[in-house]
């Protein structure tokens, strides 16, 4: 078990007690010695009037700052010390030399209030500490302190009384002694009683407060082992023992000052600190945040202006990280932007040059810059800090991102423009990913477009805009159509015809992917439907789920309700997932199960580009593989491409599987699919995309020819 600084501290309190208390009994004889009347008087009543003024000042402390964090441990203790403090300065004025001194049988007064003090103080701590600590009310402080004091005041004065009430022959001799020796004992046993309790009590952490306080109990232990010892009282073993008995009072004090003052200071001091921090820094991966940034780029473009140089920001975000958060879930999400902001801190200059803007966007500071080409190559060398996997767990992952730049002062002179022109520059490059790129004006133009783009899109879910397109999946043997892939298609007012490419990805950023597939899917069902209706045989129906749609909550009820709705059946639905999207098995395996269980067929798209586990491929319940079209585009020219289909069409076949190869162009593409036994394909060789009304022409035309 560690010990920590403050048990270490109480060892070694304890230790110093322990080992001059020995050196004062080895060496007594030497130390040992009556002190004048006077001189004694003086420097006991001294010691005495010190403690009780701690014990007034301990009082003052629990009723002043206890206030919000009042205990029954920390009142109950003050109010206790109170009396201590009482019985302590009566002691000192009824001392033989004081105006109130007074004998009572064989001996004073004065030891009869010392001897309650200490008795007082052993008996009381053993009660406090003998219970756990619990909250109190602070309307609780007055009555507590009030009967505490009060009953104190009562024992004093019926302790000044005892002289009327016993005769001396009942205070002297044999019976003095038997009564000075229990109350030794009865002291002695309760302060060991009373450092037992709180070290047990609290034998799995000890607050420094408590630990302090049982080095004050250890000192008073001698101090009254001293008292015992000691054989005049005026000798150095009672003044070595009341300078025991100070050093107590210290501790106590100590242990009360820091629950009152210091430890809720230093916490406040720490909460300061901390508010400060995260004020200026970005509590996930520790780095500096938007607004230090804010402040930082102002300070060096105040510093540019001074020495005539030009500075850089470059702006980079993680490309596809939505689709990361979507699949692997925001837990993985955040170890990758640590990951992320570990690896950019170790690489930059100047680790307090990097930021985290927010999200997954993070910018990096370049001043004091000698041309623009050096800020490309700080760009191309960032871009080659991401060509290494991030090692999470016991997988690896490959990541890029996107960069853009911005210039001071050529493109823009203040914090905001830079900003929004790295953005900008940024946006630029996430078109085609991995790349960078430097801000131009004309890029501006573009991110209007973008927004455009946005706004429209809006309106075009409401006004209905979109159709679908539906390209044919042909079985290889028969060369019948089997199915169809739904793929949409957006006819915007000005522009034409979009195909997905121009918009989806936007959809996926802005979260209008989620209507816009719902909409996709209960279209395509319900053309299925109508051609079912209209006379033509059942055929599978394909229809794509983005990620969010698969991480969408009750995914399986709206297919549910979609289906119902347009009464199509759910075996002639295919629901066409990617490899990403099985990355969290667990997930994963839920939620296919649950569609499963409507009937429909699921597929995995692209299969070859992800990086599903085949072990837990097996375990999904898929029904097809559809090979990605870039292992299908140079099948009749590439061997390795060749070899990849291969091996997918024989695993398939061992798993049950059917597999698709999409993108199929040529007549030699066709003939090596059917030598690997791949069963369907789909691509511009049997057909494009076309219209709902064009595909069932198209389709009667070629039942008739087949």
């Amino acid at each position: 078990m560690s010990i920590n600084r403050a048990e270490k501290i109480t060892i070694w309190t304890a230790f110093i007690a322990i080992f001059s208390f020995i050196i004062m009994r080895v060496f007594h004889d030497e130390l040992y010695l009556l002190i004048p009347s006077r001189t004694y008087l003086f420097l006991h009543s001294g010691m005495e009037f010190i403690s009780f003024a701690v014990s007034f000042t301990m009082l003052v402390l629990g009723w002043l700052f206890f206030v919000k964090s009042l205990s029954r441990q920390r009142l109950f203790t003050a109010a206790l010390f109170s009396v201590v403090g009482l019985f302590d300065m009566l002691h000192a004025l009824t001392m033989e030399g004081m105006p109130f001194y007074r004998l009572v049988g064989d001996t004073s007064l004065s030891l009869i209030y010392a001897a309650s003090a200490q008795m007082i103080g052993a008996i009381g701590l053993y009660i406090i500490f003998r219970k756990e600590d619990q909250p109190i009310g602070a309307d609780k402080r007055l009555p507590v302190v009030s009967i505490v004091l009060g009953s104190g005041a009562i024992l004093a004065i019926l302790i000044y009384a005892i002289g009327d009430w016993f005769s001396a022959e009942q205070l002297a001799g044999t019976g003095l002694y038997y009564l000075y020796s229990l109350s030794e004992t009865v002291i002695l046993m309760f302060y060991l009683f009373t450092i037992g309790t709180i070290l047990y009590s609290n034998r799995n952490e000890r607050p420094q407060a408590l630990l302090t306080i049982i080095q004050a109990l250890v000192f008073f232990l001698f101090s009254n082992i001293q008292f015992i010892l000691g054989a005049n009282i005026h000798d150095t073993d009672m003044l070595f023992g009341h300078v025991y008995k100070l050093v107590g009072y210290y501790f106590l004090m100590k242990g009360i000052y820091f629950v009152t003052i210091e430890e809720p200071f230093k916490q406040q001091k720490r909460s300061d600190s901390r508010i400060h921090y995260l004020a200026f820094h970005d509590e996930l991966t520790g780095l500096a945040n938007r607004r230090l940034f804010g402040e930082r780029l102002n300070a060096e473009m105040q510093r540019a202006r001074q020495n005539d140089s030009r500075l850089a920001i470059m702006l980079l975000d993680i490309d596809r990280f939505k689709t990361i958060n979507d699949a692997l879930g925001h837990s993985f999400g955040d170890q990758m932007l640590q990951a992320v902001s570990q690896r950019l801190r170790h690489a930059a200059a100047k680790p307090d040059h990097v930021f985290r803007m927010g999200g997954d966007e993070f910018v990096i500071l370049l001043p004091d810059l000698e041309s623009t080409e050096a800020a490309d190559k700080h760009a191309q060398a960032l871009m080659g800090l991401f060509d290494a996997p991030f090692v999470l767990g016991e997988a690896e992952y490959h990541v890029t991102i996107s960069v853009g730049l911005s210039f001071f002062p050529k493109d823009g002179e203040s914090v905001d423009v830079l900003i929004k022109n790295a953005d900008t520059a940024m946006y630029s490059a996430k078109v085609h990913r991995n790349e960078f790129s430097s801000y131009l004006p004309e890029m501006n133009v573009k991110a209007h477009d973008r927004l455009r783009m946005e706004s429209d899109l809006r309106k075009a879910l409401e006004q209905e805009q979109f159709t679908l397109a539906y390209q044919p999946l042909i079985n290889l043997d028969s060369g019948k159509v089997v199915g169809v892939e739904a793929l949409v298609r957006w006819h915007h007012p000005q522009r034409g015809l979009l195909p997905p490419g121009d918009f989806i990805p936007l959809t996926e950023e802005n979260g209008l992917i989620l209507p816009l597939g719902e909409w996709v899917l209960r279209a395509a069902c319900k053309q299925n439907k109508a051609w079912q209706d209209a006379g033509l045989p059942p055929i599978m129906m394909s229809v794509n789920l983005s990620m969010r749609q698969f991480r969408q909550h009750g995914l399986a009820e709206r297919i549910q309700s979609i289906l119902e709705q347009t009464g199509m059946n759910p075996r002639y639905l295919d629901l066409e997932i990617t490899e990403s999207m099985t990355s969290d098995v667990e997930f994963a395996t839920e939620m296919l199960t649950s569609l499963k269980e409507l009937g429909v067929q699921i597929s995995i798209d692209d299969f070859g580009t992800g990086y599903s586990s085949l072990v837990y491929l097996k375990k999904f319940p898929i029904d097809k593989l559809k090979i990605d079209r870039s292992f299908v585009n140079d099948l009749d020219k590439n061997g390795s491409d060749a070899a990849i289909v291969t091996t997918i069409t024989a695993m398939a076949k061992h798993l049950n599987l059917k597999v698709t190869a999409e993108g199929v162009e040529n007549d030699e593409q066709v003939r090596l699919l059917r030598e690997r036994q791949c069963e369907e394909a789909q691509g511009f060789f049997f057909t494009k995309p076309i219209p709902a009304n064009l595909f069932e022409n198209w389709y009667r035309h070629r039942e008739q020819i087949i």
